[in-house]
């Protein structure tokens, strides 16, 4: 159980480029496996958004990259018979940022992203990742999920920690956190990619280490 739990959704997902990742990552096992249990009330748990925050970072195969923030428009989840059955958390790609830059070097960082070569912004504003699920496979907890990103959906099983946390007075939420592997290329993201072209003179890591921590509370 959490304690003292801050009374509004804390949410964090780290986009950070991986030059390496291990077989488990790379691999979606067929998930057999009894769903996580809670004594949560059924409803809907929704992500507040006093204070959401998205982070990520991206590197290029030299080391070097930038970080920021996404921005979470709206997300919340349904607890049926304790159990997580699905859920949703949409991000307004538009309102994507870029932090270790200031001036006009960040302006154009942020439009680039925007852009074509990246996410796409002006034909898919938006990202959504939609929860399928939550099971027990191999003493693991298993988030089962798809996200889509600049207009392509990719089902993704993620390692997750599951607990009921206390929000405000006597009210229970829900406290999800885990982390996954993304590749770009698979949302078609190709810029810079060494996968689509070996003969460029600088590349941008395809893997992407997502993590993330997620408290909902009870939709009134």
């Amino acid at each position: 159980m959490i304690k003292n739990f801050i009374y509004f959704i804390a949410v964090s997902i780290c986009f950070i480029a991986c030059g390496e990742v291990s077989q488990d990552a790379e691999q979606s096992p067929d998930l057999q496996g009894s769903a996580v249990q809670t004594t949560l009330d059924d409803g809907y748990y929704v992500i507040n958004k006093v204070k959401p925050k998205v982070t990520w970072a991206a590197q290029k195969l030299t080391g070097d990259g930038h970080n920021g923030t996404l921005h979470i428009e709206s997300g919340k989840f349904m607890v049926e018979d304790g159990q997580i059955t699905e859920g949703v958390v949409v991000f307004d790609m538009a309102r994507m940022e870029v932090s270790d830059l200031e001036g006009d070097r960040k302006d154009r960082l942020e439009q680039h992203l925007q852009s074509g070569d990246f996410f796409n912004v002006e034909t898919h504003p938006k990202a959504v990742l939609n929860v399928n699920g939550i099971s027990e496979f191999n003493g693991k907890t298993n988030l089962e999920a798809t996200l889509t990103m600049n207009g392509e959906a990719v089902d993704y099983n993620i390692d997750v920690e599951v607990v009921e946390a206390d929000v405000i007075g006597d009210v229970k939420g829900l406290a999800v956190q885990g982390k996954f592997f993304l590749d770009r290329t698979k949302h078609n993201i190709t810029f810079r990619s060494k996968t689509f072209d070996d003969k460029l003179d600088w590349f941008i890591k395809d893997d992407v280490a997502v993590g993330f921590s997620v408290v909902g509370v009870p939709a009134m």
